[in-house]
């Protein structure tokens, strides 16, 4: 039986590695390599921008029309961290099927490193981000930065413990690997990623309250509206608990069958 103390560091040791090799996948032989990770949001980020502001003339209450690329921006990169890590996290046993067959490894550090890598890229992008925003013009009010930091501990725990209920259940039904994709675009609609919270009628804003992504981006946009409050923390609170820890037990139950099916 190996000792808690020597397990922790193997696992430590594996997820860097893990880590490490995944980033080096995902842009082995191109061009642009890890600029990908900045291009991709920022041509999203600027078609919303047009579409809504210039098409459809879409205005935040209480934002200047010209403040409304950073209002989009500090929704964005916590919204494609998340989505992104739970979409690729979702697939992780299938990838690896061969690894874990011939290797013995704590299969939930194949699905923490491949969140963890996702949240290292898009960090690093949001990072960017800010620093053009301040940079451009003086909209954002830094001494609340820590908190919309902080912001994105919840953010990763929630989507480590869906990535490993995911990861989990698409083992035995192939099809969740499809469905996640539309699933995590309806959940975009659902999350104030491209609109404010309290523009939506009162339903949606009672919805909103139970969706803990939702707390997550109202506290980038603190940045923006120091005053603002942050209505459903109290659910982000549980959601960092319960989803890990749901996530983890599935994980554990099925696990046992893993390899039957992978």
């Amino acid at each position: 039986m190996m000792p808690d103390k020597l397990r922790w560091r193997r696992s430590v040791s594996l997820c860097r590695l893990f880590v490490v090799q995944d980033l080096r996948s995902r842009f082995e032989g191109s061009i642009l390599g890890v600029a990908w990770t900045l291009v991709s949001p920022l041509t999203q980020l600027a078609v919303f921008y047009v579409v809504f502001l210039h098409i459809f003339k879409a205005r935040v209450p209480g934002l200047a029309p010209d403040a409304y690329l950073a209002f989009l921006a500090l929704g964005f990169w916590p919204w494609f961290a998340f989505s992104e890590s739970v979409v690729r996290a979702t697939t992780t046993l299938q990838d690896h099927a061969a690894l874990a067959a011939k290797v013995a490894l704590p299969k939930t550090v194949l699905v923490f490193s491949r969140v963890l890598s996702c949240f290292i890229l898009h960090g690093i992008g949001f990072v960017a981000v800010l620093v053009v925003i301040g940079v451009a013009s003086p909209l954002l009010e830094w001494r609340l930065l820590p908190v919309a930091v902080v912001a994105w501990v919840p953010l990763f725990a929630i989507a480590v413990g869906i990535g490993l209920l995911t990861a989990s259940v698409q083992v035995f039904v192939r099809d969740l690997g499809q469905g996640i994709g539309p699933a995590m675009s309806l959940w975009f609609f659902l999350t104030p990623v491209i609109y404010s919270a309290d523009m939506g009628p009162p339903a949606l804003q009672a919805a909103l309250y139970w969706n803990p992504i939702a707390s997550v981006v109202e506290a980038q946009r603190l940045l923006l509206f120091p005053d603002a409050s942050l209505p459903g923390w109290q659910v982000l609170a549980l959601s960092t608990i319960f989803f890990p820890s749901a996530g983890i037990w599935i994980f554990r139950r099925l696990e046992p069958w893993f390899e039957d099916y992978a």
